[in-house]
């Protein structure tokens, strides 16, 4: 049986890959705007369920806030009129740099029911990089936690963008903090819900810089649509029934891509609960327990870092875990032994994905539907041509290393970088998006992501994927997490050398390097082993929590 969704099918309980190929269809509207679809829920049905700041404001720490489609849709069309009265129009940027909240949410409704366009700012950036991002983007409005912006330096910032400082949880209401801001201009009349075609601008992204500056990815409407297919998978909900009762959360910052089009916004399209809870500080392990357990979260999504350090930093009982069903884990490589541990120690399945900024859940496992696997990603999700490619652009054949690269057109595939048409024109052509990725398809059609296309280490001719290396070493039981890079090498060009976090802190020996550099070089063979290994006690990370590969 085949079930209908805004703005394509799909199997409602496909048992192969084959089949779950055979029943999906893209049927993509003439209009399509994120609000609409996000606030098509019943509207009695919670939508939000959030866990307040418990420093902020000592009368709702303790009280769980709910919003309802009908409440949410209240809210944002209030939220919208104070917009529209203060001239917010069609394809003006609204920047939001907020924690996870109902407010952050209630903005991004009010923004797409206008036709403007939302600057996700994380709340993580310094005051350089944020004052960089919002000149960049250009913003008409900023709306900011209050908390960030006391501890800001922008003043010269405020004289020439609209600010408005956002209290989140204020109070317990669908507006919370911006119950002021709304109620200032209340008698304006609600805007009807902007008639949007599927590729208008609807935001612009920032990418997370794990090896270069961040760019602003201009997506359209149709990047909620494009990110569906891959959720329906990931999260194994192909019934309208079953997604309803979905309790998704994530601790990754709402700024992300991944946090807003793997989570949030799909989560409502499907008419089920979207679960958030204040992070102002790194992630805490025992906090993320708490979350699932007292929210009761059936589906997530952690990255794996985060699975990493839960791992390492929780004593985790069978009643923490008890709701949680499914993980997804992507952003950056699951190391075979994590992914085993979590399925084990929480008994869930975990499903890895595939995507980018520029073009969002585009391949990975669905263990519900089809057999997951411990050599590759997955397999290209409904909707998404995926092939590795030459340097002229000729698909390869099983086997061999390309570019991974997305058929064009492709709803989920980004409009351009933001005033940047020489890297829009280095990746986006007629008829492909190159990712900048490495990968190969195995014979079964599994695709093999081998690292960024700029950070192969070429030593003596060879060329090697850090993360085929970095693979290898987390599958040691006493390594928590590598990362691998070269370094120059008057003889070979480069060689490799690799940053390696142990289990155990402080047990890294000549014998423990020796044996690291023999498996390497038994799996992978003597020229990809590592020249070096240091043992250190943690990785750089970005903003979001992955592996930055551009500070060694």
């Amino acid at each position: 049986m085949t079930g209908s969704w805004t703005g394509y099918t799909l199997p409602t309980s496909p048992t192969g890959y084959d089949e779950l190929l055979d029943g999906f269809e893209w049927q993509i509207p003439g209009e399509y705007n994120i609000a609409a679809v996000a606030l098509e829920g019943d509207p009695e049905a919670v939508a939000l369920r959030h866990l307040p700041d418990r420093g902020s404001n000592a009368a709702v720490s303790d009280t769980v806030r709910t919003v309802t489609y009908g409440e949410l849709a209240s809210a944002s069309a209030a939220v919208a009129i104070r917009l529209a009265a203060d001239g917010v129009t069609p394809g003006d940027r609204v920047a939001v740099c907020l924690p996870q909240c109902p407010e952050q949410v209630v903005l991004h409704l009010a923004a797409y029911r206008l036709g403007a366009v939302v600057v996700p700012v994380s709340m993580l950036l310094g005051d350089a990089s944020l004052e960089h991002q919002l000149t960049h983007a250009d913003v008409s409005a900023l709306f900011v936690d209050e908390q960030r912006w006391t501890s800001a330096d922008l003043d010269e910032l405020q004289e020439t963008v609209s600010t408005v400082t956002v209290r989140v949880d204020a109070d317990s209401s669908p507006l919370g903090g911006l119950t002021r801001f709304a109620s200032d201009r209340s008698g304006g009349t609600t805007p009807p819900m902007a008639r949007t075609a599927p590729d208008d601008p609807a935001l612009v992204l920032y990418t997370s810089g794990t090896s270069s500056e961040p760019k602003g990815v201009v997506q359209g409407h149709q990047y909620l649509l494009g990110s569906m297919p891959g959720y329906h998978c990931w999260f194994d909900r192909f019934e309208p029934e079953t997604a309803e009762a979905t309790r998704a959360w994530t601790p990754s910052e709402w700024a992300w891509a991944g946090a807003l089009f793997d989570v949030v916004f799909p989560t409502l399209a499907v008419g089920g609960t979207v679960v958030s809870s204040v992070r102002r500080r790194g992630f805490d392990p025992e906090r993320a327990l708490d979350v699932v357990e007292t929210q009761g979260v059936t589906h997530a999504f952690l990255p794996p870092t985060a699975l990493r350090k839960l791992r390492e930093g929780a004593a985790v009982s069978e009643e923490q875990t008890a709701s949680l069903s499914v993980i997804m884990s992507g952003g950056e490589p699951l190391p075979n032994s994590v992914a085993t541990w979590a399925e084990e120690t929480l008994d869930v399945t975990v499903n890895e994905a595939y995507g980018q900024t520029e073009a969002n859940a585009l391949a990975g496992e669905a263990q519900g539907v089809y057999p997951g696997t411990d050599d590759g990603l997955g397999r290209p999700y409904p909707g998404h041509d995926l092939a590795v490619i030459d340097d002229d652009g000729t698909p390869l054949p099983a086997g061999e290393v390309g570019e991974i690269a997305v058929a064009r057109p492709d709803p989920v595939v980004m409009k351009g970088y933001l005033d940047d048409p020489h890297a829009t024109q280095a990746v986006l052509g007629e008829e492909w998006l190159r990712t900048g990725d490495l990968g190969r398809f195995g014979p079964d059609g599994v695709l093999e992501h081998l690292g960024r296309a700029d950070e192969l280490v070429v030593s003596s001719g060879y060329r090697i994927s850090p993360l085929e290396v970095e693979s290898v070493l987390t599958d040691h039981p006493s390594v928590a997490a590598a990362l691998v890079r070269g370094e120059p090498d008057p003889e070979r060009g480069q060689r490799v050398v690799a940053s390696v976090v142990l289990v155990d802190e402080g047990s890294g020996d000549e014998v423990l390097e020796d044996r690291l550099r023999s498996a390497v070089a038994d799996r992978l063979g003597p020229h990809k082993k590592p020249h070096a290994v240091e043992f250190v006690t943690e990785l750089p990370t970005t903003r979001t929590g992955k592996t930055d590969r551009s500070k060694d």
